[in-house]
């Protein structure tokens, strides 16, 4: 099903990297969570520091999704 917060779909999307390896987001419309448990705006692909890299990418799907539900979810609400 479609998960929705704020009003927004949220879905998990792949990135690949510069190194050829494939990372995972959860993506809201244009925006991203970090592993600070924040939703950051995501910019092109030459505006990406590597800071931004290392906190919004997760290594698998799975990853991705335990982390929305052990942080964000738990927090505020989800409409799936």
């Amino acid at each position: 099903g479609t998960c929705i917060y704020y009003n927004r779909p949220i879905v998990i999307e792949a990135r690949d990297q510069m190194d050829g390896s494939r990372k995972w987001v959860l993506k809201m419309h244009e925006w991203v969570l970090g592993k600070d448990g924040v939703f950051h705006y995501e910019p092109l692909p030459s505006s990406r520091t590597d800071e931004f890299i290392e906190n919004t990418r997760f290594d698998t799907p799975d990853e991705c999704h335990s982390f929305w539900v052990q942080n964000v979810n738990a927090e505020k609400p989800l409409y799936c």
